[in-house]
Formats: C-alpha cells, sequence, structure tokens
C-alpha cells in the first residue's frame, strides 16, 4: 500500500504540529492509524525489543531494518519514519543504508551524530554523515531527519551551530534531543531561543508529562517552526495490557476476565477488521482464482477470528 501522502507533503500541509507515535510493526501501526494520527515512526528502541528482546544496543542490522520498513509502508497507508541510529557507520554505509531504507518505503529517515558507543562524533564528521544521506535520498519522497545530540540546556551555542550546519549538509529539519533535559520551566523559552537561531522545520522530541501535566503545549510550539513530535505509548501500553489480563488470568484459572472486561461495543475494531478479514480485503483477491467464497483461506480464517467481534471493546 502506497502513502496517501509523503511526510514532507504533510508537513507542508498541515497547519498544525504533526503528532508521530512510535511503533515497533504492523499491529501498533494500525492500531495509530485507526487512532487518527497522521504519521508513524519505528523507534529503534521498542523495535529491537520487540524482534530482538534486546534493549537499544545498537544490534538490530540494516537487513531487519530494512524488512520492517517494506513490511510496514506496504501495510500502512501512513508515512513512516525510521529512526535509523547512526547510520550504521561510515557515511558510504550511511548512503547504502539510506538508498535501500527509501526504496523500502520509508517517508522520512531520522539519523543522529553519534557514534556506535553513544558518543557525540566531531561536527565534521556528522556532516560528512548527513550529506552523504542527503545524497542517497535525492531525488525521493523520503526526506533527512538529523538529529543533534548536544545538550542545548547546556551549550545552546554549539547545538543550534550544528542544526545549522546539518541543514546546509541537506537535512529537512532537525531535532535537539536532548532538549528534553531541560528543566520544563525554561523548556518553551529554549524553544523560542533554538526557534531563533534554527530555521526551517524542527522536530520536538518525545512528547513528555509529569504529575499528569504536559510537558509543553504542543499548539504553542507550532508558530516557532516545530511541525512534527514523538510520542512514546505503544509498547508501554500493549505491555501492560498484556500483563494486567495475563495475572488475572493465571490467578483465576480461567480465562473469565477477557471476557469480562471486553465488553460488547460497536465502537471498537476486532482483529479481523484490523488485517483484513472482515472487509473481504484478502477474499477479493482469492476470488481471482477460487469460485466460491468458502473456498478461500480467507474466509476459513474469518470464522475463527471474526466469532470475537460481540467479546472485544
Amino acid at each position: 500500500m502506497s502513502c496517501k501522502k509523503s511526510l514532507r507533503q504533510l508537513l507542508s500541509e498541515s497547519e498544525e504540529i504533526v503528532m508521530c507515535p512510535e511503533i515497533f510493526d504492523c499491529s501498533s501501526a494500525k492500531c495509530v492509524e485507526l487512532c487518527g494520527f497522521q504519521a508513524i515512526l519505528l523507534s529503534s528502541a521498542e523495535f529491537s525489543c520487540s524482534i530482538m528482546g534486546n534493549p537499544d544496543m545498537g544490534l538490530i542490522t540494516l537487513d531487519d531494518v530494512a524488512g520492517a520498513t517494506e513490511r510496514i509502508a506496504a501495510f500502512s497507508p501512513l508515512p513512516l519514519v525510521i529512526d535509523a541510529d547512526d547510520g550504521f557507520g561510515k557515511p558510504i554505509n550511511t548512503y547504502h543504508a539510506c538508498v535501500r531504507i527509501a526504496r523500502a518505503g520509508a517517508s522520512g529517515i531520522l539519523i543522529t551524530d553519534l557514534d556506535a558507543e553513544g558518543k557525540i562524533i566531531p561536527q565534521e564528521d556528522a556532516v560528512k554523515r548527513f550529506t552523504a544521506a542527503h545524497a542517497a535520498l535525492k531525488d525521493t519522497d523520503c526526506m533527512l531527519i538529523a538529529r543533534c545530540d548536544v545538550d542545548p540546556y547546556k551549550n545552546l551555542d554549539e547545538a543550534c551551530a550544528r542544526c545549522n550546519a546539518y541543514l546546509e549538509a541537506g537535512a529537512e529539519m532537525t531535532l535537539l534531543v536532548e532538549l528534553n533535559k531541560a528543566p520544563a520551566e525554561k523548556k518553551m523559552e529554549l524553544c523560542r531561543e533554538i526557534s531563533r537561531r534554527v530555521p526551517g522545520w524542527k522536530m520536538y522530541p518525545d512528547l513528555g508529562s509529569k504529575d499528569g501535566k504536559s510537558d509543553v503545549d504542543i499548539d504553542d510550539l507550532t508558530p516557532l517552526g516545530f511541525k512534527f513530535v514523538g510520542i512514546h505509548y505503544l509498547m508501554y501500553a500493549a505491555l501492560e495490557g498484556m500483563l494486567d489480563y495475563g495475572h488475572h488470568i493465571f490467578k483465576d484459572r480461567n480465562n473469565t476476565y477477557f471476557n469480562k472486561t471486553l465488553a460488547p461495543d460497536p465502537h471498537f475494531v476486532c482483529p479481523c477488521e484490523l488485517f483484513g478479514l472482515q472487509d473481504h480485503y484478502w477474499q477479493d483477491i482469492e476470488m481471482n482464482w477460487e469460485k466460491r467464497p468458502e473456498d478461500t483461506i480467507s474466509g476459513k480464517r474469518s470464522d475463527f477470528f471474526c466469532h470475537m467481534e460481540t467479546h472485544m471493546k
């Protein structure tokens, strides 16, 4: 499935900051779509936990990332951004990685100025990395997002200077990820100063909150050139749900918690609807060679999955 819009087009047309949940697979991408969000970002950390059971230690390979990109981009109509960490090494590796990831269907690639050990590399080396990425993405619908890991609260001059250098190297949007470490009461003031010093589109780092209060009002960021913000919640929510259900079911030694909790509700979209069974997407394809709907594999699968609809909300 091709994107309805490229990320570049979405950002150009949106008058508001675009909220982008950070996903780890096709199912989380579908949930984001159904909630009304307009973009998705494959989190390297959550992807690593999901496919390898490892924390984000740089162990996922380019093959892992390119394969996931191809699957998610084919499945979801939303523009997909890929967190490519350090670009997989030297500038030539970054070039190769960006070619593959863009070809797989990414609408944006996020690359840092860190090395494999998490240390900030010299600005000159970072510029080479972003120049290589820009060369790889030339004449594609995939845009480059440059992440700078210099803390702007502690060293605003260097942070802004690096962002400007990365823009000159071809990045279309910059991200000062350490902005989140600033005291909550200083964040908006810092954003205003960054906006004054760094032109173009800016990405706000992960939207955070404390004691039930958001760190910033994202609508206040829009006039400052912040067009994009990542949000982590999907893996946490999924794990919490699985643990909650599992603890009850293990304790009760039956599955009644599942039935009681998922009361009938017409607003819920059940698994068969999530993945193309109930809407006959796959059955319509199979009917190109099958004579009867009951002979299709998807038809047989829907008998198993779709009976759960009335038990879920």
